[in-house]
């Protein structure tokens, strides 16, 4: 709970902060002060906004109420639709895409299982410094097909990596990065809604690891 308040906290008082500041001093503040005061509340305010729908949507994973339309879809098109998604943040990560010719599709529903590689190559843009890689492979692992997401940034905190997966929980508390560490929550209720399971440890080139399985296609026909 504490960790909740400080990043609901955090959001209110930049907000309240400006706006005060705009309100009293505001007629006679140079232009640039007065809108770099507005960015800032346009800023947090869709951080915050942000924040409120991922908390409501992961409160439906987790109790259920949120409805599966699954069917059968490549791997290949879940990734592009993430790396789309995400185009403008992975500028600076060159990626390499791993996926076997005959890798059985997947039977997900293609929103969900998608943002989990959108979740998961923004967490390593966000980590990880320009110019590293980001890498994207996936191997049959029958019943499931396993998808891994590999970086070559500082690696995960110390301690157990199965806490990344709670909610508020963020991979270095130091990070000057924003974020309010739901990403890897949401990530792990949709994993499970489907029938897999997530992980997260260390890369073979020194950086993070995730994985993830889902079922395969074949094993529900």
């Amino acid at each position: 709970m504490d960790n909740e308040r400080a990043v609901f906290g955090g959001g209110v008082a930049v907000i309240t902060g400006a706006a005060s500041t705009l309100a009293r001093h505001g007629a006679t503040m140079e232009s640039p002060a007065r809108q770099s005061l507005a960015e800032s509340i346009e800023g947090q305010a869709h951080e915050m906004s942000n924040l409120i729908s991922n908390v409501l949507d992961l409160m439906r994973l987790e109790s259920g109420r949120i409805e599966l339309k699954c069917d059968s879809h490549s791997v290949e098109d879940l990734v592009g639709t993430a790396l789309h998604r995400l185009e403008p943040r992975l500028r600076n990560h060159p990626l390499e895409i791993d996926l076997p010719e005959d890798l059985p599709g997947v039977n997900v529903d293609p929103v969900l299982a998608s943002q989990v590689l959108a979740n998961l190559l923004e967490n390593a843009a966000k980590y990880t410094p320009a110019g590293t890689h980001i890498r994207i492979t996936s191997v049959a692992d029958a019943p499931m097909v396993r998808v891994v997401v590999e970086d070559e940034g500082p690696g995960l905190p110390p301690g157990d990596p199965r806490l990344l997966f709670e909610k508020f929980q963020r991979g270095r508390e130091e990070s000057t990065v924003v974020g309010a560490g739901l990403g890897l929550a949401i990530c792990r209720a949709i994993v499970s809604a489907h029938g897999g399971e997530i992980s997260a440890g260390s890369g073979t080139r020194g950086g993070a690891r995730f994985e993830f399985t889902l079922p395969a296609a074949e094993a529900t026909a």
